[in-house]
């Protein structure tokens, strides 16, 4: 059951409830829920885990399971291989992609959104800012998480241009408990 989303008719059938109580409980807000332009209730599956779990429903084999899709892209590629290895300690959370430029980058985002991107800030070809300026200026990629990291000492209108763009900007050296935690929190897993 590795689904992304779930129509309040797949909620009824694991709560057992009719499709009408699920939308009583959407339209008063103990689940969280997005509309389709048609005007369909979509929840996506971290809400539904949480509401299964506030109000102790039992949880479906494989829905606690979901794993966010991970891109990494740095220049560096030990360092690169350095955030793979820290991800996979949680192969249970994450599935990681790792790439090595910016325009890369762009390509593998248009074709598979990853749920968080973990990008460096200084790269040759296309730097950080500007990957993460096109990703925000995409309607269909706007909701990917993205943390930028640099080693580099940044003015504060560079930093502020970055920051306008990503959603946590993290200095190297790097701490890897940090990163993670933060990954875990921007994607409702902490």
């Amino acid at each position: 059951m590795n689904k992304k989303t779930f129509t309040t008719f797949d909620i009824s059938k694991i709560c057992g409830v009719y499709p009408t109580t699920v939308i009583n409980w959407i339209n008063q807000k103990k689940l969280a829920s997005f509309s389709t332009p048609g005007g369909h209730h979509r929840v996506k599956a971290e809400d539904l885990l949480a509401f299964l779990k506030e109000y102790n429903f039992p949880i479906p084999p494989g829905l606690g399971a979901v794993k966010r899709k991970v891109l990494i892209v740095d220049d560096d590629e030990t360092f690169a291989k350095m955030l793979s290895r820290a991800f996979g300690t949680r192969k249970d959370l994450y599935e990681v992609a790792v790439l090595h430029d910016g325009y890369q980058a762009l390509l593998a985002v248009g074709k598979a959104p990853p749920d968080l991107l973990v990008i460096d800030v200084v790269m040759p070809v296309m730097d950080g800012p500007t990957v993460c300026r096109n990703i925000k200026a995409d309607p269909a990629a706007k909701e990917i998480k993205i943390i930028a990291v640099t080693g580099e000492r940044m003015g504060a209108s560079s930093e502020k241009e970055v920051r306008k763009f990503c959603d946590s900007l993290l200095r190297k050296p790097l701490d890897v408990d940090k990163l993670l935690a933060r990954a875990g929190e921007l994607l409702g897993l902490a």
